[in-house]
């Protein structure tokens, strides 16, 4: 398996959709996708996210996508919206992959973390993740995550 890592580019939008469609019927969440390529793609060109993509033979095959955040008492943080690897290419470790390369990101960047949610009943993920390091802030925190549609 030769997967290729790069950083997504603006023609590249369509794929990713088409992935963020997979992800949402794994998450059985596809009604509740509303975004599309156009929109994906003018927010990429504008910097309002980045996204990490993995290909096969030029096919995409996986998709990190994230942005920068502050957190007032840590500084400037790393938010993964999402990082999805297709079901084929599953255990093959180029979830560690793309994580390495997140990582490196934030690095980069000067970033004091990475935050991200993962759905309760989606045990491997969080298997993955706390495999990965990370630490799990649910309790911890002792918060209640909002949100408001606009």
């Amino acid at each position: 398996m030769d997967i290729e890592l790069s950083d997504a580019v603006a023609d590249e939008c369509g794929n990713v959709m088409q992935l963020i469609n997979e992800l949402a019927e794994f998450e059985n969440m596809a009604d509740c996708v509303k975004i599309d390529s156009s929109r994906l793609k003018d927010d990429l060109r504008n910097g309002k996210f980045h996204c990490i993509v993995a290909k096969n033979k030029g096919d995409l095959v996986g998709f990190a996508l994230y942005v920068f955040t502050f957190d007032l008492v840590n500084g400037k943080k790393m938010y993964l919206e999402d990082l999805f690897v297709k079901e084929d290419y599953r255990k093959r470790g180029l979830g560690s992959k793309m994580w390495n390369m997140l990582v490196q990101k934030c690095e980069i960047n000067n970033c004091s973390s990475m935050e991200f949610s993962v759905l309760k009943w989606n045990a491997p993920a969080i298997k993955f993740y706390l495999d990965h390091g990370a630490q799990n802030q649910t309790e911890y925190n002792n918060r209640q995550l909002f949100r408001m549609l606009v």
